[in-house]
């Protein structure tokens, strides 16, 4: 399947590095290029990319007033100088983000994020009603049901209307809220650091500078969940 993206970036060797980029993806394919937040927001709210590049530091209007103008939020990776503002793209459903400098493998990491949500998507899965099984977590793709054990599970990140829910070998897309996730997980085993983010205690790796460290990828710890982490550091 090919992906339709478009960036929205007011630097020209933002927008020459990205390109070369998604031209080196076989999956991916620019639609539109845009330098400044209203020429942008006139096209998304008329069409919606499947994968959407934008810079926040913009000097008309910032990428995050941009998004949070439009309607329909399409899947979005921030780009950014500053890493500080990934919080506040988590909080608005952003998939990922990359700090400039990009380098050809984190946007390739980035871009798996994006399109593994966009095609786990497809299966609808969603959570059974009964919600376990022996302790496992029950859920539904199409016709089939899964048991997903509580044990397995590494994070768990919102995005939109769905929470997408990582194990150690495999990730689950389902339309839920977090407040219903954490309340089917439970608190002794897994913490809510983030608005967007809860993490197994036994499996969260290094603590620093208000994120963790995850494999290939940093989750932001919210201020008001920041007494939790030190169930992950303490234990």
């Amino acid at each position: 399947m090919i992906y339709k993206c478009v960036i929205v970036d007011d630097e020209p060797l933002a927008h020459s590095v990205l390109k070369n980029y998604i031209d080196k993806s076989e999956n991916l394919n620019i639609e539109q290029q845009f330098y400044t937040a209203p020429d942008a927001r006139i096209y998304l709210r008329e069409t919606l990319p499947d994968i959407l590049f934008l810079d926040i530091q913009m000097p008309e209007e910032t990428g995050i007033q941009l998004l949070q103008s439009l309607p329909q939020k399409p899947i979005t990776i921030f780009t950014t100088a500053f890493l500080h503002y990934s919080i506040e793209g988590f909080e608005l459903g952003v998939v990922d983000y990359l700090v400039k400098p990009i380098r050809y493998e984190r946007f390739c990491r980035a871009v798996r994020r994006a399109t593994d949500f966009l095609e786990l998507l497809q299966l609808r899965t969603r959570v059974e009603n009964d919600g376990f099984e022996q302790g496992n977590i029950l859920v539904k793709a199409r016709n089939k049901r899964y048991s997903v054990e509580r044990s397995s599970i590494t994070h768990v990140q919102a995005l939109k209307d769905y929470a997408i829910i990582y194990t150690d070998d495999s990730k689950h897309v389902v339309r839920s809220t977090m407040k219903e996730i954490h309340e089917l997980l439970g608190s002794d085993n897994f913490v809510r650091v983030h608005k967007s983010f809860i993490v197994a205690k036994n499996k969260a790796p290094h603590y620093a500078h208000d994120r963790i460290e995850f494999g290939e990828f940093e989750i932001p710890v919210g201020r008001k969940y920041k007494k939790g982490i030190l169930d992950l550091i303490i234990r």
